[in-house]
């Protein structure tokens, strides 16, 4: 996984009043929102016995374990234990990890990396952070995130896989594919084989971006686009976010009424469609396979030598990051509280 990077983790209007586990980056993590309903995020075991602290409640903003009522903080410290009473001295065993947590887009964010003075912007198309009447949904799926991000700037298995939802020629002209920093730009369009024959290129074009680590924009239309993010669960599954953004009318309910049918087809029939071909697929992470390209492959090509490259370059000096901590040893010494 790239480090030193805001990962998307949840949708903002999932969490409220109560806190809630989640699990990202392979790690169980506890969400909650403070008396000033801004969101904090912490390892989802209390470290007094490890109870699971999704599962507690929010008292006065600060996250309580449900089991012994021990109380924390935004920043991951510990601020009371009843059991010792109100003047106990808290052993610094006690502290937790408190990940960096930003809320904008209409989406929560945890930066995955090391702790510093002062982090990056969140990565986003901003062209899409205004849209009218756009439409969420989100769900867990059984592979890497590599693999669905690839999969994404695939647009030549439309035809065979989503012919009779967006019904479009086989062959692929004026496509071009290049990088510009984190960025991934390509756009081509889907023509029939007498069209490209005849030299036009009337048929279906698209517009697919990518920001790494792990959003895309693909324009389906000029005026209907659809954002994904893929953060990874663990090293076998991925969380799959998608939204909906339309620009055919400024009213937010005739707006929020085609998006929300765009999501109910994109659910129902287009993934389907596409996990029955993920299904088949052998597992792990693209860098375990060594494809035979094509040109209309350019972006997928692209992606994996950026993300190989800033791999290498991550490989080369190891993170020395409070999130890449080693679980708790149960059985070390800890001072006793007095």
């Amino acid at each position: 996984m790239l480090t030193n990077r805001w990962y998307p983790v949840l949708e903002a209007d999932r969490l409220r009043q109560k806190p809630i586990e989640i699990k990202r980056m392979g790690k169980s993590l506890a969400l909650w929102r403070d008396a000033e309903n801004q969101p904090h995020l912490v390892p989802a075991a209390c470290p007094h016995r490890g109870a699971a602290l999704g599962s507690g409640r929010v008292v006065d903003g600060m996250l309580e374990c449900p089991w012994h009522g021990f109380r924390f903080d935004g920043s991951g410290h510990c601020i009371l234990m009843p059991c010792e009473g109100p003047d106990a001295t808290i052993p610094k065993a006690m502290q937790l990890h408190s990940y960096p947590t930003r809320e904008a887009h209409g989406l929560i964010w945890m930066w995955w990396g090391e702790s510093r003075e002062s982090y990056p912007p969140l990565p986003f198309f901003e062209s899409e952070a205004e849209r009218v009447g756009s439409t969420d949904a989100s769900y867990i799926l059984p592979y890497h995130y590599s693999r669905m991000m690839e999969t994404n700037l695939d647009i030549h298995h439309t035809p065979f896989v989503h012919g009779n939802v967006v019904p479009t020629g086989t062959r692929m002209v004026d496509f071009d594919a290049h990088v510009e920093g984190d960025r991934i730009y390509s756009s081509g369009v889907l023509v029939k084989e007498k069209n490209a024959s005849q030299g036009t290129s009337k048929g279906l074009p698209f517009r697919v971006d990518l920001i790494l680590p792990n959003l895309v924009l693909v324009e389906l239309t000029p005026k209907l686009r659809i954002l994904i993010c893929a953060t990874p669960v663990d090293e076998t599954h991925s969380w799959m976010w998608f939204r909906y953004c339309q620009s055919y009318t400024s009213s937010a309910l005739l707006g929020k009424l085609i998006t929300w049918i765009s999501v109910k087809t994109e659910l129902r029939i287009v993934q389907k469609q596409d996990w029955r071909v993920l299904e088949g697929l052998v597992p792990g992470t693209i860098d375990a396979f060594d494809y035979a390209f094509v040109h209309a492959d350019k972006a997928i090509a692209l992606y994996r030598k950026l993300r190989a490259q800033q791999l290498e370059a991550q490989a080369a000096k190891p993170m020395e990051s409070s999130a890449a901590a080693t679980t708790r040893d149960p059985l070390r010494r800890v001072p006793l509280a007095r």
